[in-house]
């Protein structure tokens, strides 16, 4: 790939592996917290993963019945496409609310709608002890009764959003289960496969009321790339993702670069099916590359998404589409031919080197290391000595 994105993603990816690091490769402590917790937990894994998964499918009518329940309820609902035109749009809410000072929580939405930065280069004062404007995310929207799932980590913070004369909700379109009572099995695998903790958050359920006249209460829904995942079969699943960060914390690539070489908000095994399609394609499609198909990521997901073969699938779908670079594509039949060729396997160390430098053009062929010989001579050579 000859795309500067690819080129530094793999210099920053350098400049990590040359830092002094102590990696811990050794198994998380998910499984077992998890088993203390519940009686069968692939049972609630999957229940879980269907309970979003059909969300995720059915999100079309979903979506416009969670707007009439939740407007029913007295609440204010902006859809926006993308994070300019939520930032406009909240903009104008401020405005007319008179605000200068707002109290913003934190999250990766937040931060992926570059929240903090608008507040800083407008007429804003980011103040946490304020109640006049409070913006929070949600941890789900409740489709059947138009409420709003919130997580805290204090009761402080949690009297604070609850008391904002401004509540400003912003949330993902993906984000929202069915019904009120699916949300313990959530808070109980969120707390454990985000922190390792057996007990859930403080959390509430915050439904706006109709009969109160000073509730001032906007909820902004926001898009932001989700469609394009969507409109892809094999990778809408990856949606149905709680943000836990369990895959990057049993990911061996992720425990090696980190954050940084992805220069996103969203990093490790779950950016690289998704930031393609939420961000574009020619600058992240290197990203699928970036996975030795361990399988951790889809063995310790809380809702069973296949993160490894949707990775795959992944590096499939831009194959098929000739999406890739000529010489990718060269580099991919050359290998896989070579592969499949036992012929071709059992051939001399340097006759391998010299084939992949001549359909690579690249003298980092020469740091590939081919044993002096494969598993099938071996054996042939152990048969012929018995």
């Amino acid at each position: 790939m000859n795309t500067n994105s690819y080129k530094e993603f793999l210099a920053n990816c350098k400049k990590e592996i040359s830092k002094e690091k102590k990696f811990d490769f050794s198994d998380s402590n998910f499984e077992y917290i998890a088993a203390d917790v519940f009686r069968n937990v692939e049972k609630i894994k999957q229940i879980a993963s269907n309970i979003r998964y059909k969300f995720i499918n059915s999100i079309d009518d979903s979506l416009i019945s969670f707007d009439k329940h939740f407007s029913e309820n007295g609440g204010n609902i902006h859809w926006c496409i993308a994070y300019d035109d939520f930032l406009s749009k909240l903009d104008k809410v401020l405005i007319k609310n008179k605000i200068k000072k707002i109290n913003l929580y934190t999250s990766s939405f937040s931060d992926e709608l570059g929240i903090s930065s608008f507040i800083k280069e407008n007429d804003y004062k980011a103040e946490p002890e304020s109640s006049d404007c409070v913006i929070f995310t949600p941890e789900f929207g409740i489709v059947n009764t138009g409420s709003l799932f919130l997580n805290f980590s204090s009761a402080y913070d949690m009297e604070m959003v609850l008391n904002g004369s401004l509540k400003i909700f912003i949330l993902p379109i993906s984000d929202f289960l069915f019904k009120p009572e699916e949300t313990e099995i959530f808070s109980h695998l969120y707390s454990i496969y985000k922190d390792g903790t057996k007990f859930p958050y403080i959390t509430s359920m915050f439904t706006p009321s109709p009969v109160d006249k000073n509730s001032n209460v906007h909820l902004f829904l926001i898009d932001n790339g989700r469609s394009n995942v969507l409109e892809n079969q094999r990778i809408r699943r990856a949606l149905t993702c709680i943000s836990c960060g369990a895959c990057k914390r049993v990911c061996p690539v992720y425990k090696i670069i980190g954050d940084k070489p992805y220069d996103n908000v969203f990093t490790g095994p779950i950016a690289n099916v998704i930031l393609p399609f939420i961000e574009n394609i020619e600058n992240y499609k290197h990203l699928c590359f970036t996975c030795t198909s361990c399988g951790n990521c889809s063995s310790v997901c809380p809702v069973k998404i296949p993160v490894s073969e949707l990775i795959l699938a992944n590096r499939n779908y831009f194959f098929e589409n000739r999406m890739m670079d000529i010489k990718d594509v060269r580099f991919a039949n050359s290998v896989g031919k070579m592969l499949v060729s036992r012929k071709s396997l059992n051939k001399k160390r340097w006759m391998k080197v010299l084939r992949l430098k001549y359909f690579t053009n690249s003298q980092a062929v020469n740091e590939y290391s081919f044993s002096k010989s494969t598993f099938n001579q071996q054996f042939i050579a152990q048969f012929n000595d018995k």
